[in-house]
């Protein structure tokens, strides 16, 4: 019968006591050879378990931490961001009005998509005349932060005294997104800079301002 190191799975000579590859005992009295380390089976294959485990667990962190850049992509208010983007971009007056603050809708003017389409209509205005007519716009996320609390109060006095029937209380945090709007035709291409702010009202995001 053939005959092999425990160790390293070297097939052996029958009157071999020592592995010719890794040194390891195979019968007899233990032998040593200087500068070799000769690890143990029983520990060689524990470490390989070990191995195996960690190499999972970093696998199931990479991938739950991409799962979890995903979902915030689509949700909260980077979803709203994304959503309101889109719409800008395809000038979607429809959409941005039903991705709007309730504040809106606790006025008996109706003049949500006036307010929305006036602002939008020049910022792409200003894109015709400096680019062209056929131009295509893209967008880049600099930053989304909370309103400081030093100007917290003086936004929701404001909110206050323009729509006196909608409840501010109900705004539980708010924030602003900076973006750069570019438009692009050809070699000749112009930046924007806007600010979206959006609300957490009742627990979903929605659009509060574009500036």
């Amino acid at each position: 019968m053939a005959k092999f190191c425990g160790n390293c799975g070297t097939q052996l000579e029958d009157s071999a006591n020592v592995c010719g590859y890794c040194g390891t005992p195979c019968g007899g009295a233990p032998a040593h050879i200087p500068g070799l380390n000769v690890t143990d089976p029983a520990k060689r294959k524990k470490q390989k378990k070990i191995a195996i485990l960690i190499a999972s667990i970093v696998a199931f962190v990479i991938v739950a931490v991409i799962g979890v850049n995903v979902v915030l992509q689509h949700t909260g208010y980077n979803g709203l961001l994304r959503k309101t983007m889109n719409a800008y971009m395809n000038y979607d007056m429809n959409a941005i009005v039903s991705l709007s603050s309730d504040m809106y809708y606790s006025d008996e003017e109706d003049w949500i998509e006036t307010y929305f389409q006036r602002t939008i209509n020049e910022n792409l205005e200003y894109f015709e005349s400096s680019v062209g007519h056929s131009y295509k716009l893209s967008y880049d996320v600099n930053e989304i932060y909370p309103i400081p609390e030093y100007k917290l109060d003086e936004v929701l006095d404001q909110i206050e005294y323009v729509f006196p029937n909608f409840d501010v209380s109900t705004l539980e945090e708010i924030v602003v997104a900076d973006v750069t709007v570019t438009a692009r035709q050809g070699s000749l291409s112009d930046d924007q800079h806007i600010s979206v702010g959006m609300s957490k009202e009742d627990g979903k995001w929605k659009l509060l301002y574009i500036q």
